[in-house]
């Protein structure tokens, strides 16, 4: 029979403890085992008690991710108000761009460039631009109080826009000469176009305030100003009523889809910075020629 240093390497005499009955690298493996165990049962231990807790929470609430958490504090209107209003502005681009398209291919003179009759739709794109929406409708999101402020006056000029171009189709051309016979058809076929995209756009921003609850405004034609607007002209007054029909409704289109796509807190878009800047020359000059007004009433 070997002795212990036969067997492990080492004398009995140097391994203190030695047990004949329980060899020294069990006892080895057994210490090591236990040493690993004091560091795992605690977290074992947190591991449980975590799952524990989990399982004390309502089902629901555990299958509630953050995300999910955020969605359900938010408005559930704002989505709503936010996809409507951004079919409005692309339907607003798509009619800006086939008007422009169209109005190219008639000659317009530069003549009746100072023309601004009475009949002709006026929108204080100043008023609008400037508008303080946190004062309005509180309680709402940002985007319903755009969308409530916005879509009347949209909706309103296009209706009165809709009446004007319908009296300009219609009108009564006295004797004109042949050159203008081409004009004629080209200027029928510009308005018949403006009239369909124009309905569709009206009837796009009616479908979207249906959509999110809201009343389509009434629309008066009476409270127009159309007694300036003569139903029978000559070739002179026809061309000079078209371009100032066509020049204001082409200004309404561009600033309409500027206001959609470029909010005050849009900045760095340099077409945005333009429309800012063009807005606040328009908002110094009203306030300077208010302030003269106020001046001259004191006097």
């Amino acid at each position: 029979m070997k002795n212990c240093g036969e067997c492990c390497g080492f004398s009995c005499k140097a391994a203190p403890g030695y047990d004949k009955g329980f060899p020294k690298r069990l006892l080895v493996a057994v210490s090591v085992v236990l040493i690993i165990a004091m560091f795992v049962t605690p977290v074992d231990a947190r591991s449980i008690e975590h799952k524990r807790r989990h399982q004390r929470r309502p089902e629901g609430l555990t299958q509630l991710t953050k995300e999910e958490s955020v969605k359900r504090t938010r408005n559930p209107n704002t989505e709503s108000y936010k996809n409507v209003t951004r079919k409005i502005k692309h339907k607003l681009r798509n009619t800006k761009r086939f008007f422009d398209q169209g109005r190219k291919v008639l000659n317009e003179t530069r003549e009746y460039s100072d023309g601004m009759p009475t009949w002709l739709p006026a929108v204080s794109f100043v008023d609008i631009h400037f508008h303080d929406y946190r004062t309005s409708a509180r309680g709402r999101s940002m985007t319903e109080r755009k969308f409530t402020y916005l879509m009347p006056k949209l909706y309103k000029t296009l209706k009165e826009y809709e009446v004007i171009f319908k009296i300009l189709l219609n009108v009564q051309l006295d004797f004109y000469d042949e050159p203008f016979t081409n004009y004629i058809i080209v200027r029928t076929r510009l308005l018949t176009n403006t009239l369909n995209k124009l309905a569709s756009t009206i009837a796009e921003i009616e479908e979207s305030m249906i959509e999110v609850n809201m009343p389509v405004p009434r629309f008066d034609v009476n409270r127009m100003k159309l007694d300036t607007l003569d139903r029978k002209v000559d070739a002179t007054q026809c061309i000079k009523n078209d371009y100032i029909a066509f020049r204001g409704y082409g200004n309404f289109l561009n600033n309409w889809y500027s206001e959609f796509r470029c909010p005050l807190s849009k900045k760095g878009d340099k077409k945005c910075a333009f429309f800012h800047s063009k807005m606040k020359q328009k908002l110094d000059n009203k306030r300077g020629k208010n302030n003269r007004n106020n001046v001259s009433m004191m006097r």
